[in-house]
């Protein structure tokens, strides 16, 4: 079939509905992205290598879904698999939504993309094509590099293969954030599959769609988005750690200057995570060096907010008298607010950084995670009431039930009424006018109530 002949057949099963779309990795990104093709009329296979994420998936349950607000799919139109072979090949099109982190060196690590674009290419029906999607975060390039090492691999699909790149934007917990509200960017090989995927898009997401002129250019949107969010945050933290010293709040500040309407708000905070911001900027700032250009603002941006954790840890020790406190009570332990989403959580950088100053009892609550992966010195609890003794509270995670605490109850049993708020989500005057020692980041040690 030819290319020509191929498109129009494809747009008809777009407009029809009668696409089968495989989607490859059931995580934060993936899930509900099969999910809202599913919910649009298309049928869709899910494929996780984990056994246990289908298995938990066939019998609906998810952490993932409960968050977003969707519900797990069940019928003829959804499959939920671990395989490869005796599925892709009768797909369509396929979506690659699996992890792309760094490695050690902050280098990027591509390996997944590698591994699921060998099983889906050797998988495929060379009786047709099929057309590749991936949404992972790459640096411009890797799309082709990587569809083509897979395709030297297995000759016979060189030209079955057609690729595009439309990269994930949504932000797990946040309304209207999600995979059915956002924007979405996509390029392809073909100005002609452009226009055709960005009509399959528009199915799924009441943001729109912007087609681009290439892969390269919706590729190198992802870095640019999130290297500079990166940045934007890291001004914010930078704020926090000098307006202080000036003897002004940096809420106050940074709520002023907002009334401007070209100013982008951002809250500072114990430190940056999630699967995003700290990795993406990694990419950005490779790519910049292997091709002359040493990035300049990037990273720094990286520095400061990896240094927040520890400028946190000091502010505690600060809090409690210059010493360290006898028992520490982490309120939140996942990286963004009411979800159980904990990569790259900048906790675990600060509970690493107040074992380093002599804090030797740590426990952590998280409502929204049963059993965090912890410091062998640390401990998580499943109520924050009964814990006896302890000395100082951090706010570490704006969670809803964080910030819904009773706060009378929490001063009773503790051993010093002392508290850090790390995300600026409650009003001091509440915990000033209900006893306790507070204090926050980006506030001023001589605050005039």
């Amino acid at each position: 079939m030819q290319l020509a002949e191929y498109l129009t057949n494809l747009e008809d099963r777009v407009d029809s509905l009668r696409l089968k779309i495989a989607v490859i990795g059931l995580g934060y990104v993936g899930l509900p992205t099969a999910i809202a093709f599913y919910n649009a009329g298309f049928k869709v296979v899910g494929i996780d290598v984990s056994s246990i994420v289908i298995d938990r998936l066939k019998n609906r349950s998810s952490q993932i879904t409960e968050e977003v607000g969707m519900e797990i799919p069940h019928g003829p139109r959804w499959e939920l698999t671990t395989e490869y072979e005796n599925y892709i090949q009768n797909c369509d099109l396929a979506i690659v939504c699996v992890p792309t982190p760094v490695d050690e060196k902050h280098l990027p690590d591509v390996s997944a993309i590698k591994s699921a674009l060998d099983s889906i290419i050797k998988s495929i029906n060379n009786d047709s094509k099929t057309v590749i999607i991936l949404e992972s975060t790459v640096q411009p390039g890797t799309t082709r590099t990587c569809i083509q090492l897979s395709t030297d691999k297995y000759p016979e699909s060189k030209e079955k293969i057609l690729m595009a790149y439309c990269p994930e934007r949504v932000s797990p917990g946040e309304g209207g954030y999600g995979v059915e509200d956002v924007p979405r960017v996509i390029g392809s090989e073909d100005a002609n599959l452009t226009r055709i995927l960005s009509k399959l898009y528009e199915n799924i997401t009441s943001g729109g769609v912007i087609p681009v002129s290439s892969i390269e250019v919706a590729e190198a949107s992802k870095l640019v988005e999130n290297a500079q969010r990166d940045i934007d945050l890291a001004f914010s933290n930078e704020l926090a750690i000098l307006l202080p010293r000036l003897g002004l709040d940096v809420e106050e500040v940074l709520s002023a200057a907002s009334t401007k309407w070209n100013f982008h708000r951002h809250t500072p905070g114990i430190g940056v995570g999630g699967h995003c911001i700290p990795i993406d900027p990694h990419y950005y700032i490779e790519i910049a060096k292997r091709n002359g250009v040493t990035s300049a603002m990037s990273p720094a941006a990286r520095k400061l907010n990896s240094m927040m954790p520890a400028f946190s840890a000091d502010e505690v020790i600060k809090l409690c008298g210059e010493r360290p406190p006898k028992k520490v009570l982490i309120l939140g332990f996942s990286y963004k607010p009411n979800v159980s989403d904990a990569r790259e959580t900048p906790v675990m950088s600060l509970i690493d950084e107040l074992l380093q100053r002599g804090v030797t009892d740590i426990l952590v609550w998280d409502p929204h995670i049963e059993n965090p992966e912890l410091p062998e010195q640390a401990s998580s609890v499943s109520d924050p009431y009964h814990q006896l003794g302890v000395d100082c509270f951090i706010i570490a995670t704006a969670h809803d039930e964080v910030k819904e605490l009773n706060w009378n109850k929490l001063r009773e049993s503790s051993l010093n009424p002392r508290i850090f708020d790390g995300r600026r989500c409650l009003p001091p005057k509440m915990f000033i006018d209900g006893g306790w020692t507070y204090h926050a980041i980006g506030r001023p040690w001589k605050w005039k109530n």
